[in-house]
């Protein structure tokens, strides 16, 4: 592929469309406004624009690096059966399954599953099962420290308050 053709394929067009959802959240950010905290503290519209500014960070990674391989071969590709939308699809179902089991399941037992979901469709550590639990594990207590501990974000207990 040369010139504009690196640019039309699904590991460019797709973070790009990423990226154009991201200006949409972070405009809507800032319409938020916040009833009793004055300009420079921490308020609700705090988490959005920080999610959108590491949004931002990681989508202009993917584009990066997707421009920085080498062009492959489509022929080879298909055989080896890494073309194709099925990772998409596959993180937008396990991104749509967080969704509806959030509140149910809790924080700690769906991000979980939601890790260890999208772990599994980039094949990551999929080959050592110690590895990937622990990294899954450690991805969730990670992301429940910064928000629950840091941003005093409240979240679901498990099993949607039960425990």
């Amino acid at each position: 592929m040369r010139g504009s053709g690196r640019f039309l394929t699904a590991g460019v067009l797709l973070p790009l469309f990423f990226l154009l959802l991201t200006v949409i959240y972070t405009a809507a950010a800032f319409d938020i406004r916040a009833q009793f905290s004055g300009d420079g503290e921490i308020g609700p519209r705090t988490i959005p624009l920080l999610a959108a500014v590491c949004m931002y960070a990681a989508l202009l990674w993917v584009i990066v690096q997707e421009l920085r391989k080498p062009p492959e071969d489509p022929v080879a590709d298909e055989e080896a059966g890494e073309g194709g939308l099925l990772r998409p699809l596959g993180v937008t179902v396990a991104t749509a399954a967080y969704i509806l089991l959030f509140a149910p399941l809790g924080y700690v037992i769906s991000t979980l599953l939601f890790v260890a979901a999208l772990f599994a469709i980039f094949q990551f550590e999929t080959r050592r099962p110690l590895r990937f639990v622990l990294a899954a594990a450690g991805v969730t207590a990670v992301f429940y420290g910064l928000f629950a501990g840091i941003f005093g974000v409240r979240l679901p207990g498990l099993l949607g308050g039960l425990l």
